[in-house]
């Protein structure tokens, strides 16, 4: 490997650097990962389809266009989420729910933990799939789902109670 690094690691720099210019601080890992799929790929070489230079070139070129994917879209998402003009707080706008059950609605969701506030206000009031917001917060998705899992039964225990101006009317 320290003889691959050596013989291409000019050629894989030049390369990042190029698809990368928009992203200079990326260059360094995405030179990385380019000789991590090298390693990996190296008994895929068959010198009799080409010269070892074109292999790690083509390795490296898509890996490159595969990180400048990776970039855009952590960029794209992370606009999104700025977009959160203020901090998630459930106002008692909510049509078609009567006016008890919004503020119960609105305390309940107020009462959740930041994170899952966070999660759950982005998936229903901003529309983004788990896989967005997991970009736009840096998350793995399984945390995403977890944390929207967990906000969606605290809402459901805490509205499936009477509330308290009920208790004396259900005799």
């Amino acid at each position: 490997m320290d003889e691959c690094v050596r013989e291409y690691g000019g050629l894989v720099w030049r390369l990042a650097k190029k698809h990368l210019d928009h992203a200079p601080g990326e260059v360094e890992d995405a030179v990385q990962d380019v000789f991590l799929e090298l390693w990996l790929s190296a008994g895929r070489f068959d010198p009799s389809k080409g010269r070892e230079a074109s292999f790690v070139a083509t390795i490296a070129h898509r890996r490159l266009i595969d990180r400048q994917r990776e970039i855009t879209t952590r960029r794209k998402h992370h606009r999104k989420a700025a977009a959160l003009d203020h901090a998630p707080r459930l106002s008692d706008d909510i049509r078609g729910v009567s006016t008890e059950d919004q503020v119960r609605l609105a305390v309940a969701f107020n009462g959740l933990p930041e994170a899952e506030r966070d999660a759950l206000w982005m998936s229903v009031y901003r529309g983004l799939s788990h896989r967005e917001i997991g970009l736009a917060t840096e998350l793995p998705i399984g945390t995403v789902k977890s944390r929207l899992r967990r906000a969606m039964i605290r809402l459901t225990e805490i509205l499936a109670k009477p509330s308290a101006g009920m208790k004396g009317e259900a005799s």
